[in-house]
């Protein structure tokens, strides 16, 4: 039987166990993907169909995670992860199921709200797992293959569930069967993981139990940092797939450059190693220089090669920063507070993307313009945000360093005053 490698010496892990790890990754984020291929028939398939209607299903999905995302992170600490595990993707599949008998358009987006819960409760779970599957190098590895996995998933979904819309609108529901895969394997995927019963009875002093408080279980400052500057280049990627339709008419032009997205979030996965090698501690910097200067090419430039290219470059090095700091904050928590702490980082994906049109298209409403009518805007407005980002990260590293050197000196300077006062 073929066995992954888990960083923990020579313990290996089979097969079965990653993939299903990698099943469990993949179902918190396909909520509404069997939706847009149908969103510009739903007039049809659902007459009366208001835009209001079509807009909480758009966004029902990820707006229903964002407090999911926080009570799964919470139960996670307390509570059985894997019977947690089974009965969400159990609820899950139900209701993909249920999508194939959609009487109505309120039903569906009830549906949608749904899954979203599901989804939002099996996202800081599924990141857990990573951290109790695997350690070192192999850990960081495993979050960039899971994140190209998604990403490569998704790219393929996007097109299978267009060409299966086409036969029969509910066809696409396919892909909200995929949850009830795990079921199949929770039984011997409990092996595998650490429940937190087992985490606080190992750390409590002898039979003394203690209450563990979340502040000191983590390092705060750097997961609220962490949090900030994904939240941000998430706001700022989902620009991309947000406002193309809008500056490109041309559907397929579109849906090429919306490829090239998942594309280059894929390809960051898979060769994140390997990169990191070149950026050590330089992530954050590289990564926001990265993206502005892919915003430069897609705001300044009108040519869809050049903008193809701003796209990769600035989605390559946002598939750069998510896994590579979804890691360090895996080693920046305790493991009993380690699912709560990834529920936060989480949590700033699906807020980036529910918030993201409202903030870009404020700030344009600001300087008395529409991304509705001039969508380049949009993409100009992200790249002066990137720069204004790019300014406070020099910022925050140079103060950084200050602080580095000041800590350093206490310490050269404590034994000579030391040596002083003995000599006295």
């Amino acid at each position: 039987m073929l066995r992954i490698k888990s960083g923990y010496g020579t313990n290996t892990l089979p097969f079965w166990a990653v993939l299903n790890l990698y099943i469990i990754f993949i179902c918190t984020s396909i909520p509404g993907l069997a939706i847009s291929p149908i969103m510009g028939d739903l007039t049809r398939i659902f007459p009366g169909t208001s835009a209001l209607e079509s807009q909480l299903l758009e966004v029902g999905p990820n707006f229903a995670a964002i407090p999911f995302v926080f009570l799964g992170g919470w139960i996670g600490t307390r509570f059985n992860n894997n019977k947690l595990t089974f009965w969400t993707c159990l609820f899950y599949g139900v209701c993909g199921i249920l999508f194939f008998f959609v009487p109505n358009m309120i039903t569906l987006i009830i549906l949608s709200f749904l899954i979203g819960i599901a989804a939002g409760i099996l996202s800081p779970l599924s990141t857990a797992f990573i951290a109790d599957l695997f350690d070192g190098k192999k850990r960081t590895a495993q979050y960039g293959y899971t994140s190209a996995t998604l990403n490569l998933v998704l790219m393929g979904c996007t097109v299978a569930t267009g060409y299966l819309a086409k036969i029969d609108w509910r066809l696409p529901f396919m892909i909200y069967l995929l949850p009830i895969v795990p079921l199949f394997f929770a039984k011997g995927f409990g092996k595998y993981i650490k429940e937190p019963s087992q985490i606080r009875k190992s750390a409590d002093q002898g039979n003394q139990k203690v209450h563990y408080k979340f502040s000191e279980q983590v390092n705060i400052g750097m997961l609220v940092r962490y949090c900030a500057f994904y939240f941000f280049i998430t706001l700022v990627i989902a620009a991309i797939s947000l406002y193309l339709p809008f500056r490109y008419s041309n559907s397929s032009t579109a849906g090429d450059l919306t490829s090239i997205l998942f594309f280059g979030i894929m390809a960051s996965g898979y060769t994140l190693n390997w990169c990191l090698r070149f950026l050590k501690n330089k992530v954050a910097i590289v990564a926001i220089v990265c993206i502005a200067v892919g915003f430069g090419l897609m705001t300044f430039w009108s040519d869809v090669i050049i903008v193809g290219l701003g796209i990769l470059i600035a989605t390559y090095f946002y598939g750069i920063a998510q896994p590579y700091y979804y890691n360090k904050l895996s080693v920046a928590s305790s493991r009993i507070a380690l699912t709560l702490t990834l529920a936060w980082f989480a949590s700033m994906d699906s807020i980036g993307n529910v918030v993201a049109p409202f903030i870009i298209d404020g700030i344009a409403k600001l300087f008395h313009t529409s991304t509705q009518t001039h969508p380049i805007i949009a993409f100009r407005l992200c790249f002066y945000m990137c720069i204004l980002a790019v300014i406070a990260v020099i910022i925050y590293m140079i103060y950084s360093d200050i602080r580095k050197k000041g800590k350093k000196n206490e310490v050269v300077a404590t034994p000579e005053a030391d040596t002083t006062a003995s000599s006295k």
